[in-house]
């Protein structure tokens, strides 16, 4: 009688499934997360799926939230740096006019 294992699928939501396309992708957050979070991804998806249940598909979706937040933050400074320096060059520029 034959010991080998039995493979069976596991059941994958849609949230689930856009996730794991979204890990193949080098330059998403959630792959950027994954590789935060292992110290061994590769770039199969059996490698990768490999990675993501070893940390759990919640410590990724977590992490990548935080770093999509993060980054959302930095470049909301950026531009509101901007504009305030375009408003003070128009204060500057208007200021002999008054």
């Amino acid at each position: 009688m034959s010991t080998a294992a039995r493979r069976e699928s596991i059941p994958l939501t849609e949230d689930d499934l856009a996730v794991l396309e979204r890990l193949l992708q080098s330059s998403s957050l959630e792959r950027r997360a994954l590789e935060q979070l292992s110290d061994e991804v590769g770039d199969s998806k059996a490698a990768l799926l490999h990675a993501l249940l070893a940390v759990g598909i919640d410590a990724v979706r977590e992490r990548a939230r935080e770093d999509g937040y993060r980054e959302l933050l930095v470049s909301r400074d950026a531009d509101d740096e901007a504009e305030i320096r375009t408003a003070r060059r128009r204060q500057i520029a208007n200021w002999g006019d008054e």
